[in-house]
C-alpha cells in the first residue's frame, strides 16, 4: 500500500527537481526524501526521477503520475488547511506516546484539562515511539533516550535513579549496617534471600542495579512475582513483604504515604533521564507540554 506521505514528498521533489530543496520544504532530511522516493518507485513499479549533477529530472512515468494525483492531492491539502484553521489549537485531538510504566508518574498527575481532546498511545519501545513521532503518526512522546534529528524537538523533563523499595514491615536493620559499611558481599546475600517483584520477566532493572551497585553481571535472584506494569507492581508490593527495583519517580508516592519504604538508594547508580519529543511541525504542542511538565 502506498503511503500518502510518499505522494506529498513526490509533489515537492517534482516541483523543485531537487531532493535537498524538497527536504527543506518538508522539514525532512535528504536521505528520508530519497528513501521515500525509492519506496514509491517500488510501489508503482516505475523509475520516477533520473539523477543529474544539480538535482533530478522527472521521467515520463513521473509526469504521468503527477497528472494523475496533483488535483486530488491539492484538494486534500486544501481541506487539511481549512480544517486546521477552523479548529482552535486547544480543541485539536492530540496523541501522546508513553510507556505504561511511566504514565502514572509522568502524565496522570498533570493537569490534562489543558487539552480538550487527548489520546494516550502506550508503547514501551523507545525506538518505536520515536519513529511514530518522526513519521507524524503521533504528536509527541516521552522517551528514555534523547534521540535528536532534524525533524524533531527534544527537551529533558525528568531525571530519576533506580532504587530498591520494599514492604514497610520488612526488617532492614541488618541491611542498613551492611550498606553503612559498604559491605557489598553481605548486601548481595541479604538481597538474594528476599521475595522479589519485577515489572518484566527479563528483570532489566534488577540486572542494571546489580551491575552498577554490586559490580555483578548476573544477579542470583529468583523473581517471585512479575506484574507487567511498574506502578501496579508497586501497588502489589504494598501487600507482600518483598522488595523490587523501581524508578524513584514512580515510587515517591508510595514512600511518601509510607505504604512502601526506601530500602536502598545507591550513589553508584546513574540518573536515568527522560525526554519530551515532538515533531517540528508540532512546536505549539511541544511548548504546551513543556509548560505542563514544569508545573
Amino acid at each position: 500500500m502506498v503511503n500518502l506521505e510518499w505522494y506529498r514528498t513526490f509533489k515537492a521533489v517534482y516541483k523543485h527537481q531537487n531532493y535537498s530543496k524538497a527536504a527543506e520544504e518538508l522539514f525532512m532530511t535528504q536521505p528520508t526524501v530519497s528513501n521515500q522516493m525509492n519506496m514509491l518507485e517500488a510501489a508503482v513499479g516505475h523509475k520516477l526521477f533520473t539523477r543529474k549533477s544539480k538535482g533530478v529530472v522527472p521521467t515520463e512515468n513521473a509526469i504521468f503520475l503527477n497528472n494523475l494525483i496533483i488535483e486530488a492531492l491539492d484538494m486534500l491539502e486544501n481541506a487539511e488547511s481549512s480544517y486546521s484553521k477552523s479548529v482552535k489549537k486547544e480543541e485539536r485531538l492530540y496523541t501522546i506516546g508513553i510507556s505504561e510504566h511511566l504514565y502514572k508518574s509522568f502524565l496522570s498527575k498533570k493537569r490534562l484539562t489543558s487539552f480538550k481532546h487527548l489520546s494516550i498511545h502506550f508503547e514501551s519501545d523507545n525506538q518505536k515511539l520515536f519513529e511514530l513521532v518522526n513519521q507524524q503518526e503521533i504528536d509527541a512522546a516521552v522517551l528514555r533516550d534523547d534521540i535528536q534529528t532534524f525533524n524533531t524537538l527534544s527537551h529533558k523533563i525528568c531525571s530519576s535513579p533506580l532504587v530498591i523499595v520494599g514492604h514497610p514491615n520488612l526488617d532492614t536493620e541488618a541491611l542498613d549496617k551492611f550498606i553503612s559499611n559498604n559491605d557489598l558481599r553481605k548486601i548481595q546475600q541479604w538481597l538474594e534471600k528476599q521475595i522479589w517483584f519485577s515489572h518484566m520477566s527479563t528483570n532489566p532493572y534488577i540486572k542494571l542495579f546489580w551491575l552498577h551497585c554490586l559490580k555483578k553481571k548476573r544477579p542470583k535472584v529468583f523473581t517471585n512475582y512479575v506484574i507487567p506494569n511498574e506502578y501496579f507492581m508497586l501497588q502489589e508490593l504494598t501487600k507482600v513483604e518483598g522488595i523490587g527495583v523501581s524508578l524513584l519517580e514512580n515510587a515517591q508516592e508510595f514512600i511518601a504515604n509510607q505504604s512502601l519504604q526506601l530500602i536502598w538508594q545507591s550513589d553508584n547508580y546513574p540518573l536515568r533521564d527522560y525526554y519530551l519529543i515532538a515533531h517540528k511541525k508540532q512546536k505549539v504542542l511541544f511548548e504546551m507540554l513543556k509548560k505542563l511538565f514544569m508545573e
